[in-house]
């Protein structure tokens, strides 16, 4: 049964989505409200204006984005005269300025609805991700986590082991 599976049956139809000229303070924001519904989603498709895919960020890039812009502020590193709060905010402002196109990823993982759960497979071990994204023709029907295959790999799994 397991041998059966298609990215299809896995993957996830409802994924947050930016589009390309979006800021790093958006993508942000729709990662927090898509980890609302499901806390292991990790990835923000971007997209461009005509619904195409440009690319995505995932939490890693979100973070090295953050640190490079947010965090790079010498006065967060000073010494007690500081206010730390004051400077925090100052620095998040810096997000709504910045834009994806440094973080993106313009070579996402991608798979076909068709594709056998072993092609998934491979492709997470190939991109050293785990998530890849579903196409057909241009567009992006959904996004496959490796916690979904795990889960579905697992719920077969778990019956043979009793």
């Amino acid at each position: 049964m397991m041998l059966r599976k298609r990215a299809w049956d896995m993957m996830r139809d409802e994924f947050p989505t930016v589009r390309e000229d979006a800021s790093l303070a958006e993508a942000i924001r729709v990662m927090r409200e898509a980890m609302v519904e499901a806390p292991d989603s990790q990835v923000v498709v971007v997209l461009n204006k005509g619904g195409k895919l440009v690319g995505a960020i995932n939490l890693w890039k979100l973070f090295k984005a953050v640190k490079q812009s947010v965090l790079k502020d010498d006065n967060l590193k000073a010494d007690g005269s500081v206010d730390w709060d004051q400077q925090f905010a100052n620095a998040c402002l810096i997000c709504t300025q910045e834009r994806l196109e440094d973080s993106l990823i313009t070579d996402p993982p991608l798979l076909k609805p068709n594709d056998p759960i072993l092609v998934v497979l491979d492709v997470f071990l190939k991109s050293r991700r785990d998530w890849a994204l579903v196409m057909e023709a241009d567009k992006v029907m959904g996004v496959v986590y490796v916690t979904d295959v795990y889960r579905e790999m697992t719920r077969d799994m778990v019956q043979i082991f009793k």
